[in-house]
């Protein structure tokens, strides 16, 4: 599977796009892609997808969320509950920000090792991962 947020935030399994959902969902998404690996909290993800003015029932409708995107996920379960919240596990070589660093990496090496040609194929291989601005579609307008 392969999670990108450099540009409008996608999904896809064996290069299919995988419908992850309308606004809210893919706000929590984003939230839990931000900080993969680590525990997010309900409240922040609260915050996250519905800012200063959430409803009343938010956390109902979170774990809701959270439902839907574990199946449109698929197997294995990425998505799981850890108090005081969720985290989401992804590898380095499934999140194209993950893939940009490793490649920012390995420019520096081929730099430290004064392999010139090398560097500009690495860079020009990072930059491709960008489709525009990470988390635009989040942004406050």
């Amino acid at each position: 599977m392969q999670f990108r947020i450099l540009g409008p935030l996608e999904v896809a399994a064996e290069g299919a796009p995988v419908a992850v959902g309308g606004p809210k969902p893919r706000a929590l998404l984003a939230a839990l892609l931000a900080q993969r690996g680590t525990v997010v909290s309900t409240d922040r993800l609260i915050q996250a997808v519905w800012g200063d003015d959430p409803p009343a029932d938010a956390l109902n409708a979170l774990r809701a969320y959270v439902s839907r995107l574990r199946t449109a996920l698929g197997q294995p379960v990425r998505l799981v509950h850890r108090p005081p919240g969720y985290l989401i596990d992804v590898a380095d070589s499934e999140l194209d920000a993950a893939q940009f660093l490793g490649l920012l990496a390995t420019a520096r090496s081929h730099g430290a090792a004064g392999e010139h040609d090398q560097v500009v194929q690495t860079l020009d291989a990072a930059l491709a991962l960008w489709r525009g601005d990470a988390f635009a579609e989040f942004a406050a307008t």
